[in-house]
């Protein structure tokens, strides 16, 4: 200790760089634990398609909304399980509420969508295009809110408030494609992007995984 401050005075030992990764250049072996949890989302989306593959898709919207959630599941374990190696206690639980957080940003819109997606097609007066993006942005919005308000009760102490960012508003991009998907299906005959869907969520579960 007495060579790191007299010749070495904005030397910082290991263990701090341990728990403050973000310190790290990015070629160091912290940065690392960023690629593992890439590549552990990326294997949980592919075995969770494939798992689905194997079940017959049908046209209805629990249907959708299950195999999204699949797949969104799927990943958010995959890149925890996989950027929690070599991790502390800590850290590791830090990322497994970052993946709560990631799951309900993605489950609670989502069946908010779906369900004012349901209401307008049951209803007559409400059976109609408008009535399905207005539904399906106060879902989108008011699913977000109540993922971040859910997040922040349970949060630490020491940690600050989270706020709802544009980063975390990519986890929302498969209530698009709900909405399109089951409002406007047509629209999938000429832009398949429901095709992005595996991507956004190994995005999600990535960020879970890489949560110092």
């Amino acid at each position: 200790m007495l060579v790191e401050n007299k010749i070495y005075p904005n030397f910082k030992s290991y263990s701090h760089y341990k728990k403050n990764a973000k310190d790290f250049p990015d070629n160091s072996p912290a940065k690392s634990k960023n690629y593992k949890a890439i590549v552990g989302s990326a294997a949980g989306v592919a075995c969770a398609l494939v798992l689905c593959s194997r079940f017959p898709k049908k046209e209805t919207t629990l249907d959708e909304v299950l195999r999204m959630l699949a797949v969104a599941g799927a990943a958010n374990v995959g890149g925890v399980l996989a950027g929690s190696i070599g991790a502390t206690k800590e850290s590791k639980e830090r990322k497994w509420r970052e993946a709560a957080f990631q799951m309900m940003n993605t489950t609670i819109p989502m069946l908010m969508v779906s369900s004012a997606l349901e209401i307008c097609k049951r209803t007559k007066q409400l059976n109609n295009n408008i009535a399905k993006v207005i539904g399906s942005i106060m879902g989108m919005t008011g699913g977000a809110m109540i993922a971040t308000s859910i997040n922040n009760a349970f949060k630490e102490d020491d940690e600050p408030k989270r706020k709802y960012t544009i980063k975390d508003s990519v986890a929302n991009f498969d209530d698009i494609i709900m909405t399109i998907s089951l409002g406007f299906r047509k629209i999938l005959d000429y832009v398949p992007v429901n095709k992005i869907l595996p991507f956004i969520y190994a995005y999600c579960g990535a960020r879970a995984g890489q949560k110092e």
